[in-house]
């Protein structure tokens, strides 16, 4: 079988079909945001760049009649993806499985039918897509949707649709050449670059999946998590990662209280071993304290047994005398294990919608307006009155810009509260089931 290629169809219906299926390529065109910037119309195009480089290889090496369907599954999984992920790196990664996928739909070359026949399912795949952009605007989910029905409806069209003339032999030519691959001794090595070029995309398009669900911290594809309240109450609520902070912590507390306003600390275990006066006069001053994990690095949250939220709640409920029901992962960052635990113990998984990025800016004014830019009634703020669970970690640019923050909300109306009034529930479990 080694040089054989399989005859191709040459009805006009299967190269639309076709010209659809490679107009999928534009697909990453609707990850652009409704603000861009030049950096996020450079970043799109290039996608759309891999993403039809990327097709014509999946054409070429890997398509068959055989695995047509699975062309589907891939524009269907980054549509996925791409209705979460904001624009940026991930836009391009994300645009190798819109053009395996819509190298798979296509069909293997030379593709089937006229060349008009193809412009035209080109242009018919962009008018639909463009349409759905349209209708639900830059920051809709409509058009991946949409791209994500279609190919399923161009992989079955393709599969049951009826036959030119001379197009059962191609199909039978194809489905021999699969067997060959599959079934005998001596294997081409484009039926092994065929298998290898699947693989390595159905591999991807799962990591993928399983990255962005465990990292995005507004997914709750792998367990519940809070990520704001209830939109119909003039409520937010203002959290603080990685404390206690020697010097930070009290007086982002002291703040708050000259607001009239009560906040929510998620502590760093360790960080409590050291400072456990800082998180005793935290709750004594009516703030509500949370387990933000004991070490706070980069690699805990991968551990199935998670044993970090076991041991933080033991260090709190022994330096500070309550059990926290708030849970927040560092980074965001969680597992099906992890929200199994979690669960297990009647915890609760608190993220965030709003986050100024106070970690990377010493300007307290860029992060008061980056809060008051994208709040809304029953956002979660993230900031931080640490970094780390470090418990000399300078944090003046969070000190300088609450206030600011604080008065930007009671200029919109809203009125800050602790998570446990925002979600409603008690505060704390019980100290038996730390």
């Amino acid at each position: 079988m080694t040089g054989v290629r399989p005859m191709q169809r040459s009805g006009a219906p299967d190269g639309v079909l076709t010209g659809y299926g490679l107009g999928l390529v534009s697909l990453p065109m609707a990850a652009l945001p409704s603000t861009r910037t030049p950096r996020d119309v450079v970043t799109v195009v290039a996608a759309i760049g891999i993403a039809a480089t990327t097709a014509a290889v999946y054409s070429r090496f890997a398509a068959t009649g055989r695995n047509r369907w699975f062309g589907a599954v891939l524009i269907a999984v980054a549509a996925l993806l791409y209705s979460v992920t904001p624009a940026g790196v991930a836009t391009a990664i994300i645009a190798l499985f819109v053009g395996a996928g819509a190298g798979l739909l296509a069909g293997s070359v030379p593709l089937a039918g006229p060349r008009s026949a193809r412009v035209a399912g080109a242009a018919l795949c962009l008018a639909v897509l463009g349409a759905a952009w349209g209708i639900g605007g830059s920051e809709s989910s409509l058009p991946f949707v949409v791209a994500a029905i279609t190919s399923v409806i161009v992989a079955v069209a393709q599969q049951w649709w009826p036959q030119t003339p001379g197009a059962h032999v191609a199909v039978a030519a194809d489905a021999a050449l699969g067997d060959a691959a599959e079934g005998q001794a001596v294997a081409s090595p484009r039926s092994g670059a065929r298998r290898a070029l699947v693989w390595v995309a159905a591999l991807g398009a799962i990591t993928m999946v399983a990255w962005t669900g465990c990292n995005d911290p507004q997914l709750s594809w792998f367990g519940p998590v809070s990520w704001h309240g209830p939109r119909d109450r003039p409520q937010v609520a203002i959290t603080f990662d990685d404390g206690p902070n020697s010097t930070a912590s009290l007086k982002v507390a002291r703040i708050l209280d000259d607001h009239g306003a009560k906040g929510t600390f998620f502590l760093v275990g360790k960080a409590v071993v050291r400072r456990p006066d800082v998180a005793r006069k935290l709750v004594a001053d009516g703030h509500l304290v949370g387990n933000h994990s004991y070490h706070h690095d980069y690699k805990g949250w991968l551990n199935p047994w998670y044993p970090e939220l076991g041991a933080t709640q033991q260090v709190i409920r022994r330096e500070v005398g309550v059990c926290p029901r708030f849970f927040r992962p560092p980074h965001g960052q969680r597992t099906p294990l992890m929200n199994a635990q979690l669960a297990r113990r009647g915890m609760v998984t608190v993220t965030w919608d709003v986050s100024a990025a106070d970690w990377v800016t010493n300007d307290p004014h860029l992060v008061a307006r980056r809060i008051l830019k994208r709040v809304q009634p029953g956002s979660i703020i993230l900031l931080h009155d640490s970094i780390d669970g470090h418990v000399d970690a300078d944090r003046q640019v969070v000190i300088d810009a609450l206030p600011i923050i604080l008065d930007g909300l009671e200029r919109k109306g809203l009125e800050p509260v602790r998570i446990d009034e925002m979600l409603g529930g008690p505060a704390y479990l019980p100290e038996s089931d730390c």
